[in-house]
């Protein structure tokens, strides 16, 4: 099963050196965010922050 912690071992895709570098930055950087964004997100995941039905379904896990 996959975690959390694993998160911070995905690396970023190498990226041709015929990219104009402007574009590669901007994209790195949105990746960045996205990561920072899924860590957030699973992070703070939690019994209150699902919808009652998943809720009830979790409880009786």
């Amino acid at each position: 099963m996959a975690s959390v912690s694993g998160l911070s071992k995905l690396g970023l895709p190498k990226l041709s050196d015929n990219m104009d570098p402007e574009d590669a930055r901007a994209l790195r950087n949105y990746l960045y965010q996205m990561q920072e964004q899924l860590q957030y997100v699973l992070t703070n995941l939690d019994i209150e922050n699902v919808s009652d039905e998943l809720g009830t379904k979790l409880r009786s896990l």
